[in-house]
């Protein structure tokens, strides 16, 4: 009776034995432990293999494509389209109060073809570099959360939330680090380095907000005190 060969371990060909979880969270700060990895035992990738050549001493075939020597600069075609950032509340900031940021970047997967070998490619967001325009930059591996996400009133700091020293229009932006990965049915393998994607900037106007106690609202009392 023939048994089945046993299904592709998914996690075979990430470096260092790591699990993929591990690679995705390690690499995002060290692009070291990205380097793509040869399938173990030099397996050919099914659709690569070779036929057996007749007759004896032939002069050598070309060596058959294989996708898992491919770089990040192989698959940069198949990159999702800059996402966008957007700050809240409504792209408005208050002098000394938390203006909170959140890009929309997410998984990313396509079919394509490396050097001719038909594969799937997945890019994954690992690290984000926020720059708030005033100098101020952070690195995070969260892409950030919506205050109403997050259920907590609007001014609360965030881990990518920022706070302006100044009034003024502050022009925003993000840099997306994506590791990537391809599968040319054997498994997913990593592919070697980080894809850097930077979003389009926004605009964010800051205002200075003096406050005080006042009998009635501006709705209630336009010509009121600050209306």
């Amino acid at each position: 009776m023939n048994v089945p060969p046993p299904p592709p371990d998914p996690d075979a060909y990430y470096p260092g034995a790591r699990t993929r979880d591990e690679w995705l969270a390690q690499c995002a700060f060290d692009q070291a432990c990205a380097d793509a990895v040869v399938a173990p035992g030099g397996a050919p990738l099914p659709g690569t293999e070779q036929a057996d050549q007749q007759p004896a001493d032939p002069a050598p075939a070309p060596a058959a494509p294989d996708p898992t020597t491919a770089t990040i600069e192989d698959v940069a075609q198949f990159a999702p389209q800059p996402p966008r950032v957007i700050g809240e509340p409504d792209g408005v900031g208050v002098v000394g109060m938390p203006t909170n940021f959140v890009v929309d970047a997410a998984e990313h997967t396509v079919t394509g073809r490396i050097f001719d070998v038909p594969v799937t490619v997945r890019f994954t967001p690992v690290s984000y570099a926020f720059d708030y325009g005033d100098g101020t930059t952070r690195e995070t591996t969260s892409p950030g959360t919506s205050w109403d996400d997050l259920d907590v009133p609007q001014f609360t700091a965030t881990d990518t939330s920022h706070s302006y020293g100044a009034a003024g229009e502050y022009e925003a932006s993000v840099t997306i680090r994506y590791a990537a990965e391809a599968d040319a049915g054997g498994g997913w393998f990593p592919i070697a380095g980080l894809l850097e994607l930077n979003t389009p900037t926004t605009v964010i106007r800051v205002v200075e907000v003096d406050t005080a106690l006042v009998e009635r609202t501006c709705d209630e009392d336009p010509s009121g005190p600050g209306c």
